[in-house]
């Protein structure tokens, strides 16, 4: 969502209007959430989506018709079983979607789509439109809610529709090995904010590791790296001594999920190491050793794919 948000303010800083097309209730096999949300401008889809096919299709169709009224609306999607069934699919599903109009030249939705993104990393953050009437975007910072763009009427909370902006999820990788590279790479292709730590240059160079930040870093001494309680970390070093390391820097810093690349014989060893200390509590919540999901992985790549199916099991459990 921050994506999108982002993408929001670029249209316009160019005075593009644009709608935001927002699912507000759902029923049904419907592919994506509730607040899913797409960005769509005269051109067509510009940003986000909310599930593809048939119906995607006829929301933005339909978005272009509002770019042209100028008049936000409320539009319920259904999809009978036999309306599915011509499709190929199985399950029908029951949609409502709300169309934002938002013109190039509401310059306060441009200031509040900034402060959402820039806000999002330290603060609560919702955007939030009315269903009821069209007084264009608000947003709610901390608690605190904004007058809307378009008419400066203080929103009324009962009659709100809010989406929340989740914080970048970040993945810091700890070891810059076969495993690291190929998870370095699948969490990016999945626009996660990917950090690979490692204290040996000639593992991280741009060809090894392109598109992800790069940390050269000692092992040793990790109290300055900004791991908060929300980030997860993937522990993938080259041997023993340094996942302990690694484990004794990362855990006062309470990660919301912790990874390690091993097996039995390292899920037995590695809890004795903060038994009696104030991070075993820390250790026995939030490690996960062997790292990744249950599906018999052995190459660095089917690994991969394992840890990142883990990562969005946990993300998305917590939605």
């Amino acid at each position: 969502m921050r994506e999108i948000i982002w993408k929001a303010r670029d249209l316009l800083a160019q005075h593009i209007s644009f709608v935001m097309a927002t699912i507000t209730f759902k029923h049904g096999s419907a592919p994506r959430e509730v607040g899913a949300t797409m960005l769509v401008t005269a051109d067509g889809l510009h940003a986000g989506t909310i599930g593809g096919g048939e119906e995607e299709y006829q929301a933005i169709q339909h978005a272009q018709k509002v770019l042209e009224t100028g008049q936000s609306d409320l539009v319920p999607y259904e999809m009978t079983r036999s309306d599915a069934a011509k499709l190929g699919l199985v399950c029908g599903s029951h949609n409502r979607v709300h169309f934002q109009y938002v013109p190039g030249t509401d310059d306060q939705a441009a200031a509040y789509f900034t402060q959402m993104a820039e806000s999002v990393e330290n603060h609560e953050v919702y955007w939030l439109f009315d269903l009821q009437a069209d007084h264009g975007i608000s947003m709610k910072v901390d608690g605190k809610i904004y007058p809307f763009s378009r008419d400066g009427a203080l929103p009324a909370a009962e009659e709100l529709f809010q989406v929340k902006i989740k914080k970048p999820m970040k993945v810091y990788i700890f070891g810059g090995g076969h495993i690291a590279k190929a998870t370095a790479a699948l969490l990016h292709f999945l626009k996660l904010e990917v950090t690979v730590v490692d204290d040996r240059p000639e593992y991280l160079t741009p060809e090894e590791f392109p598109q992800v930040n790069r940390l050269l870093h000692s092992l040793e001494n990790l109290s300055d790296l900004p791991i908060g309680n929300s980030d997860y970390v993937c522990v993938m070093t080259r041997g023993h001594a340094n996942d302990i390391q690694v484990l004794k820097g990362i855990l006062p810093k309470d990660p919301y999920y912790v990874g390690i690349v091993g097996n039995k014989m390292k899920a037995e060893k590695y809890p004795q190491h903060f038994q009696g200390t104030p991070l075993y509590e820390v250790y026995r919540k939030k490690v996960h050793l062997p790292v990744g999901l249950p599906i018999r992985a052995l190459t660095p790549e089917e690994i991969a794919v394992s840890i990142a199916g883990e990562i969005i099991l946990s993300y998305r459990s917590n939605c």
